[in-house]
């Protein structure tokens, strides 16, 4: 018996917008953000979704509640589908950080795998705590279709583990504010069955 997971990136922020570094900086969705996640929400509206789960960030438990609306379920949190946290990088511009940090700054854009930003966290860190918290969502959610709204590291880091891959894939793939990838695990194996699909978002 399969389990799906609906993997959601939370809507669009300012700060998404303006290109600033964001990790656990708690903002809120914007107009955009609240439009993308109301998009969302008619999207999935008729899908058999028995459960809801999010980030606990503000940004993502928004999308997630909206998200929820239609089919009147409670979000549940779950502090492992955090964003990545960034440490002093957090609310800097990618220009800001490449003149502070250069080295680091190179290492980021070039072999992110085992990076680590200062007092922040590794992609490893990142992917080994989202993987625990998908097998758990998994676990409970045989024969089901669940959603989790999280962020654009946790779902890339994801759909490389789907994969079997390593994380330096992580720069190959793009994941768009409020859009929709799909996971689905059977007892032989993961399959990915969607890859940031906006479709919802077009006019």
């Amino acid at each position: 018996m399969s389990a799906t997971l609906i993997l959601v990136r939370h809507g669009q922020t300012d700060w998404n917008v303006n290109g600033r570094y964001m990790g656990w900086t708690d903002e809120a969705l914007n107009e955009e953000g609240l439009r993308q996640a109301e998009r969302l929400a008619q999207r999935i509206d008729q899908w058999p979704i028995s459960a809801v789960f999010s980030s606990p960030l503000r940004r993502a438990v928004k999308t997630a509640e909206i998200a929820a609306g239609p089919h009147s379920i409670a979000v549940q949190t779950i502090e492992e589908l955090g964003e990545m946290r960034i440490g002093a990088w957090e609310g800097m511009y990618a220009g800001d950080i490449a003149a502070k940090y250069p080295e680091l700054w190179k290492t980021w854009r070039t072999n992110p795998g085992d990076f680590r930003m200062p007092g922040g966290e590794s992609l490893g860190e990142v992917r080994r705590r989202a993987i625990g918290a998908f097998d758990r969502i998994m676990d409970k959610s045989e024969g089901k279709m669940v959603l989790a709204v999280t962020h654009d590291v946790v779902v890339r880091l994801l759909v490389a583990h789907c994969l079997g891959v390593s994380a330096d894939i992580y720069r190959r793939l793009e994941v768009g504010n409020a859009s929709i990838t799909v996971i689905e695990r059977d007892s032989v194996k993961l399959r990915l069955r969607v890859l940031n699909d906006t479709g919802h978002l077009e006019d």
